[in-house]
């Protein structure tokens, strides 16, 4: 039994669509505050979990959940401990990530690319391979 060369081009071309559509759809992109709003959600116990990725030097992003359920993103200064107190001191469930392990975190961002590259060297390979003939 063949299969159409235009069969698997457009099982690929599906393929490649529902890997961009599970990139998007794999969590919502948090919206992004500014540092005094961040500040005043705390201060008023908006604020349930927040993971703080550290880095070498500069500012630090930290993601946050609140209470209705949103999620917001924002940026801590590089000297973040009197922030890490009032967190504390409100009960905010608080994670610190190492900034050098999150590029595993973007892999999943990633693999559309990844399968639109190995879709076009394969699209190259078949070519040469039929220039050879």
């Amino acid at each position: 039994m063949k299969i159409s060369k235009n069969v698997v081009f457009v099982a690929v071309l599906i393929g490649v669509g529902l890997a961009f559509w599970g990139v998007f759809q794999n969590g919502r992109v948090p919206v992004k505050a500014t540092y005094s709003e961040f500040l005043q959600q705390v201060q008023t116990g908006q604020v349930t979990k927040a993971v703080i990725v550290t880095g070498e030097a500069g500012p630090n992003p930290i993601t946050y959940n609140l209470k209705d359920g949103s999620r917001e993103r924002t940026v801590l200064p590089a000297d973040y401990r009197d922030v890490l107190a009032t967190l504390q001191q409100r009960m905010v469930n608080v994670e610190i990530r190492d900034a050098a392990s999150q590029w595993l975190h973007m892999l999943p961002n990633a693999m559309p690319f990844f399968i639109l590259m190995a879709f076009w060297v394969f699209m190259m390979w078949r070519m040469r391979r039929r220039g050879a003939q």
